[in-house]
Formats: structure tokens, sequence, C-alpha cells
């Protein structure tokens, strides 16, 4: 499951080590955690939510896939057009509507979102003209999607939730 532990951690000021402590963990437990290797119980993912007081929900991030099969919803699909020169703003308005780019082929970008719009997510999108910042995007938290003719890197990444 993601998590947002590492960035509220770090907003935190605090190392690795810091937070373990304060959750009487092992500093590799909770790397195995950041990292999304291993889910917490129970009992720790509440000590977590209430150290950074905020929801479980906003902290651990449950996989879409998943909870759309569980819950026995369905997914949408939807195929946009787009140019070199339109293409960044139908990507915000697509993530905007919660549409996640799923591919791309020649002038054709392919999405889908959940049929309910309870479930759905916004979407933030990146283009990149050199992988050479991929490491850096990844750790930021944004996802690979692909490249398009090895000149075009895409990432996408769940827009934060909207402020309260």
């Amino acid at each position: 499951m993601k998590n947002r532990i590492a960035e509220l951690r770090t907003a935190e000021g605090w190392s690795q080590a810091d937070l373990a402590e304060r959750l009487a963990v092992s500093r590799q437990t909770l790397s195995s955690m950041e990292l999304s290797k291993t889910d917490p119980a129970l009992t720790l993912a509440m000590r977590i939510s209430w150290l950074f007081k905020r929801p479980i929900e906003e902290i651990f991030q449950a996989d879409l896939d998943e909870k759309i099969n569980v819950l026995g919803e369905q997914w949408e699909f939807h195929d946009r057009l787009a140019t070199a020169f339109d293409e960044i703003g139908v990507l915000e308005q697509m993530g905007r509507e919660g549409w996640e780019m799923t591919g791309f082929g020649a002038m054709l970008l392919h999405f889908r979102r959940p049929q309910n719009p309870a479930l759905r997510q916004p979407w933030l999108y990146l283009r990149s003209n050199g992988l050479s910042r991929r490491s850096k995007l990844e750790r930021e938290g944004w996802l690979y999607c692909g490249s398009w003719m090895s000149v075009f890197h895409y990432f996408k990444r769940e827009a934060p939730p909207a402020a309260a």
C-alpha cells in the first residue's frame, strides 16, 4: 500500500531513526514501510495517524484497482487526441476530471477513471525532455508512465487532497 510516511516525516524534520523511536519500531521496519514493501499493523497505522495528526486514509492510500475490485465497481476508458502543442492542456484537463493516463501513442492519450464519481482522484502530469531527472522525480512521488520516441518522458501522480 502506498503511503506518505516519508513525506510527512521529512516535513516534520525527523530522521527515520527519530520517527522509528517515536513509534517504538526499528529503523529497518520504518524504512520498509516508507518504501511500501510492508504494511503496518492497524495499531501501528493508528499510532502513525495520531503522531502526524492526520486521518489514516490521508497517510495510507489503498490501491485503487484493488478497491474497485472489492467494491464491484467498474472503470470507464477514454482516448483523447493530442498534439505536442495541446498535449499539456489535455493532460491538465483530464487530470482535473479524475482521468488517469494509462498509455499513449501517436497523437493519442489513453485514460481510465472509476465510473463511480466518489472514487475519482485528480491526477497531475509531467512531460520531461530528459530521463536524467527520473530518479529525482520518482523520489518526489511521480510515477514513470513511459517514453515517446525517446524524446518525451511522461510521469503522473495523484494530486494532493484539496484543502478543507
